[in-house]
């Protein structure tokens, strides 16, 4: 959460609001929006002097915009730099997947169709915000660039996990 927060920062300063919302609309396959894990990273990060905030008063509600400090794009810099490692990629709900065979048929069957209906959505969602990123009228650079990539690959692998789930089915189906 910390990087995901520093990197948006280096897009622009945000409310803690905007950053949540960002990243419920744009980025639910990366991290989870919590409000409460939010907050406590925005807190951490304020405290070691890798963002800062300034409060203001709008109608009648106070608000904390929130800016990357320089040490905070030094840290996200050096962040960056290291590259992605793949044993860190970790996703909780394939154990799920790995004990489903406790279930009844039926119900590995209906969990299996629920996986492929939420794949479905995500697809839709991000093909949405997909076009979305390319109807707005940004520069073309790196940053523009590897977002898109980004958008690419959650389609291009929501669309896999669609496919491998599907022929699951099939098996268990198969099996009865």
């Amino acid at each position: 959460m910390d990087s995901v927060i520093l990197g948006l920062l280096m897009l622009s300063p945000m409310t803690g609001y905007e950053i949540g919302c960002f990243i419920k609309q744009k980025l639910p396959m990366i991290c989870s929006s919590s409000a409460g894990s939010m907050q406590t990273s925005l807190k951490k990060l304020n405290k070691l002097g890798l963002i800062t905030f300034q409060e203001s008063v709008k109608n009648g509600k106070n608000k904390k915009i929130f800016s990357i400090s320089e040490t905070g794009k030094d840290e996200f810099m050096n962040w960056l730099e290291n590259p992605m490692r793949v044993e860190k990629v970790k996703n909780m709900e394939l154990s799920k997947l790995f004990f489903l065979g406790f279930a009844s048929k039926e119900e590995q069957i209906k969990n299996i169709e629920i996986i492929i209906m939420q794949l479905e959505i995500a697809i839709q969602t991000l093909t949405i915000i997909k076009k979305e990123f390319e109807s707005m009228d940004l520069e073309q650079n790196d940053i523009t660039l590897f977002q898109g990539y980004t958008l690419d690959y959650g389609i291009d692998s929501a669309k896999f996990q669609q496919d491998w789930y599907q022929k699951l089915k099939e098996k268990v189906e198969k099996q009865k």
